[in-house]
C-alpha cells in the first residue's frame, strides 16, 4: 500500500552498492579458487596414474622374481627408484604449492599497492 513503510534488507542494500572493482574481485577470486581446485585435481590425478603404473611394475617384478626369470639385483623396483620417486613428488609439492601460492596472492598485490 502507498503510504507504508518499507521493509529494508541491508543485504540488498549493500549487494547494490557494489562497484565494478568489487564485482570483477569477486569473480578473479572464483577464477583462482576454481585454478586452485584444477590444479591441485591435475596433481593428484597425475600421481595416482604413476602409483597404478608403479604398482604394475612391481607386480611384474614379482611374477619374474617368483619364475626365477631374474635375479633380485636385476630388479626394476629398487631403492633407487623409490628413492628418486620420493625426491620427484617432494619437487612437484613444492612447485604445486609455489604455483597456487602465485595465482591466489600474486606480486601486485604484496607490492603495497602502488596503484
Amino acid at each position: 500500500m502507498p503510504g507504508e513503510p518499507r521493509a529494508v534488507d541491508l543485504g540488498s542494500e549493500i549487494r547494490s552498492f557494489q562497484s565494478t572493482v568489487d564485482k570483477i574481485a569477486l569473480g578473479e577470486h572464483e577464477i583462482r579458487k576454481r585454478f586452485a581446485r584444477d590444479i591441485i585435481g591435475l596433481f593428484v590425478a597425475t600421481n595416482v596414474f604413476v602409483m597404478i603404473g608403479l604398482g604394475f611394475v612391481f607386480w611384474q617384478d614379482c611374477v619374474q622374481l617368483a619364475a626365477h626369470r631374474i635375479a633380485p639385483g636385476d630388479r626394476i623396483i629398487d631403492a633407487k627408484v623409490v628413492m628418486t620417486l620420493l625426491g620427484a613428488a617432494t619437487v612437484q609439492l613444492g612447485a604445486v604449492i609455489y604455483t597456487i601460492a602465485r595465482a591466489i596472492f600474486p606480486a601486485s598485490a604484496a607490492g603495497g599497492g602502488g596503484h
